[in-house]
């Protein structure tokens, strides 16, 4: 067996975190030699070879109550314990040879780190208060230093007994007694601190870091998570579940968030709502604003997956989840009927390039197999009208049989200048352009665009009209200008000296 044993822990504090961050050893784990810990929040803890976990009896006056925790064990009965990791190896300043540890213990005047041994390191992002469980042998000396191998002084350094008596060591920094307790002491951002003893192994059981100011208070979660908050999504392979199923469609989940830095990441941070029953994306990633939340609205497809299969599965990358709120929308009314309609989807028979097809299906819907920014469209403009009239309605309407999978946009070109563009993000069921305000007297054309390969499924492409008809006469004659645009029946603008049919302002007429 390798004798030598380091840990690692990096405490990373940002703004945004909570208050305190706190890692404890859990009694019911297996951690194997060379084990990655993700700790908490923040921290990651790094088990090296030779490393023993110990259990001890919580007792008061032996060990730290902050650092207690209770399990209950094979016989059914709850035991309260301190859990610590310790090693086989004094720590010495070199390299592992065979199965032990070689060169010299530590001496201040040298400031000669140990390379390999027992010994615990504490790397802080952020300058705060750090108070680390020790069991330390009595007549061995502790000490606490920098990277740089400098020895804090151990006047700067609090000791703790459980009883929460403060205690001082010799000038050999030794302790008379035995001694389980609290290291406390001020954290340099940037710095790491090197724990140990020599002449012995010290024995660690977890620590407490506070930044500075001592953070932002989060809102706390009110729906139930598992594992519990906060989460660190550092690798595709994290995730969590909330097991929540009465979810209806317009009811939010908003993630409180904080960027993490995650080498060879180069998107930003972002939470993944999925389906528990394929884990298929539901809707895509979502970015976190400014302010750190990340807000996934339930469509009615989305709550009857998250419904069916027992809540809503979470991944992310680059982003630490702290709290997730569940906002319950308002109960869906019915459409308040603002016109009649007009379907156009059978209109529908351009594509903008030949690598894309569209399908009538027998159900009355259509299927659109885009390319990446493809489009499909309808040519409305002719040597009859000129282009469509659009001026009695109010908005054009896309209806998708399924949640989009990519962004989609709506385009409307007219015979002036100003097309009409509307944006749709990936998992919505209905893309609304409105009409209201633009000049769409001679509409040419109208298309429907994706932003990535895709098979659309549309089942609905209409015009919603004004509800008061008797307003349409005034509209258009408020879009009459005797100095607007004049085109020509193929919608090209045209001067005063052009002869032949025209258009002005919706109106045709012939100009000598």
């Amino acid at each position: 067996m390798k004798k030598i044993f380091t840990l690692i822990a990096v405490a990373v504090l940002a703004m945004g975190a909570q208050a305190q961050e706190k890692f404890l050893f859990s009694p019911t784990e297996t951690y194997t030699d060379g084990q990655v810990i993700e700790a908490s929040a923040s921290v990651s803890v790094t088990i090296g070879p030779d490393g023993k976990l110990a259990k001890k009896n919580f007792t008061a006056g032996e060990t730290n109550a902050e650092f207690a925790q209770t399990y209950t064990n094979a016989d059914g009965e709850e035991t309260t314990q301190i859990v610590y990791l310790t090693g086989g190896n004094n720590p010495k300043d070199g390299a592992l040879d065979g199965t032990s540890s070689t060169g010299s213990g530590y001496k201040p005047e040298s400031m000669n780190n140990p390379q390999s041994g027992t010994f615990f390191v504490l790397s802080t992002k952020k300058a705060g208060a750090m108070t680390a469980g020790i069991i330390l042998n009595s007549g061995k000396s502790f000490y606490l230093t920098k990277s740089d191998g400098s020895a804090i002084p151990t006047s700067e350094i609090t000791f703790v007994t459980p009883e929460g008596e403060t205690i001082q060591l010799d000038e050999n920094n030794q302790s008379a007694d035995k001694f389980y307790g609290l290291v406390k002491f001020q954290a340099e951002a940037g710095e790491s601190y090197y724990l140990f003893c020599t002449g012995s192994k010290i024995s660690f059981y977890g620590y407490i870091f506070t930044p500075e100011g001592g953070g932002e208070e989060l809102p706390p979660s009110n729906v139930t998570t598992d594992p519990a908050l906060p989460v660190v999504f550092d690798t595709w392979e994290a995730n969590f579940l909330i097991p929540k199923t009465d979810v209806k469609a317009g009811d939010k989940f908003v993630f409180t968030c904080e960027a993490i830095d995650v080498a060879g990441w180069e998107w930003g941070a972002q939470v993944l709502p999925k389906s528990n029953a394929d884990w298929s994306d539901l809707g895509g990633a979502i970015v976190p604003n400014a302010e750190g939340l990340a807000t996934f609205v339930v469509t009615e497809a989305f709550a009857t997956i998250i419904n069916e299969n027992g809540g809503l599965r979470v991944q992310g990358m680059g982003v630490k989840v702290l709290a997730v709120n569940y906002e319950e929308g308002e109960a869906p009314q019915p459409e308040t009927p603002d016109g009649d309609t007009e379907s156009i989807i059978d209109r529908f028979n351009y594509t903008w390039n030949g690598a894309e097809t569209i399908e009538n299906n027998a159900d009355g819907t259509l299927t659109f197999n885009s390319a990446s920014w493809g489009g499909m469209a309808a040519w409305l403009a002719s040597e009859e009208t000129g282009g469509a009239d659009w001026s009695g309605y109010k908005k054009l309407v896309f209806e998708y049989a399924e949640p989009t999978t990519c962004n989609t946009q709506g385009f409307v070109q007219t015979a002036t200048p100003e097309d009409i563009t509307y944006w749709g993000d990936a998992g919505i069921t209905k893309l609304e352009c409105s009409l209201e305000g633009k000049n769409v007297s001679a509409v040419n054309q109208v298309a429907l665009q994706t932003s990535d390969p895709v098979k659309l499924v549309i089942k609905a492409i209409y015009l919603v009209k004004y509800a008061d008809e008797t307003g349409i006469e005034e509209r258009v004659a408020l879009q009459l200008d005797g100095n607007a645009p004049v085109y020509n029946l193929a919608g090209v603008r045209v001067n005063k000296d052009y002869k032949g049919v025209v258009i002005q302002s919706g109106r045709k007429f012939v100009q000598k």
